[in-house]
Parts: C-alpha cells; structure tokens; sequence
C-alpha cells in the first residue's frame, strides 16, 4: 500500500540484484567512517560493509514488519527508505539520497507523501535525525516535524496533521 503511494518515485521492493547499489548508497552516508581520506581504503570499505549489514540486522530485529523500498527516477535506483506503521505512529526509519539526489527536492517530496500517507490513516510521522546532520534537520523543520526528545546524537523528531 506504501509503494502504491509512492508510485510517482517509482517505488519498489529490493531485489537481490540491488545490493551493489544499496552498498554504494550506504558508503555514500558515512563519509565518517572515511575519515581524513588518509585512512586505507581497503580498510574503510570494510569498516562500511561491516556497518551497513549491523544497520540492516538492527532494523530487521527494532523494525520486522518495516517496508523497504527503492526510490527511483527515470527507472534508475537514487534511494531507499524504511518505514514503519504500528497502530500509533508511522515512523520514518531511514531514507538516503545518493549525493546526486540530495538538494534537489527529491527528499522533500518524499516526506510531504508519507505525511499525506499518514495524515489519511489519522497516524503521526515520526523520525530520529543525527546531530551531525543539519541540513536534514533543517528539512524536517521547515516540513513542519517537531522536536519531541532530544539528546547529545540525535534528536527524535513528530510530525502531526492539523
């Protein structure tokens, strides 16, 4: 029903075919584990792949009844997100933009259709954004989330039709 909804992103489950751009898109997130750029590289890809299969196992285990979809444009994959719908709340668990994607609206498009898709089922939106992402931040602001508990990495964020 979700990728219904999001039909206009060419929405659609994962397939097996799409780990090589999965990984891409995971590395394209973590610049952190990166490091000064000095790091081996062979180290870093490593150090990624390691972290993106604990964040997939993480969310299999906090999120097992999430929706994974891939987000596409001109029947390329340009991201992913996992959503939640509980009786309470839908929850954004995660969504990335390959760096070509981001800052072109795509992002706010995407938000503003699982807003609509919550405000039709009278849920909240709900999110976590990491401090040390700002310019994400300042999205979910500016679509109307509030802070609703903050702490030293992250802030959980609601959004709620009026």
């Amino acid at each position: 029903m979700l990728a219904i909804h999001l039909r206009a992103f060419g929405a659609r489950t994962p397939v097996e075919d799409d780990a090589p751009f999965l990984a891409r898109l995971y590395a394209s997130t973590r610049q952190d584990l990166l490091g000064s750029g000095r790091a081996d590289p062979a180290l870093a890809a490593s150090l990624i792949a390691m972290q993106q299969r604990l964040q997939a196992a993480d969310y299999r285990v906090r999120f097992p009844d999430a929706v994974h979809l891939i987000l596409q444009e001109a029947g390329a994959p340009v991201a992913r997100i996992v959503v939640d719908q509980s009786r309470d709340a839908l929850r954004l668990v995660d969504i990335a933009l390959l760096p070509q994607a981001r800052g072109r609206g795509t992002g706010s498009a995407v938000l503003r259709a699982l807003q609509q898709f919550a405000a039709e089922r009278h849920l909240p939106l709900t999110l976590s954004v990491h401090r040390g992402n700002p310019r994400a931040r300042r999205l979910y602001l500016g679509l109307g989330f509030a802070i609703e508990r903050a702490d030293t990495h992250a802030d959980a964020l609601r959004w709620q039709a009026a």
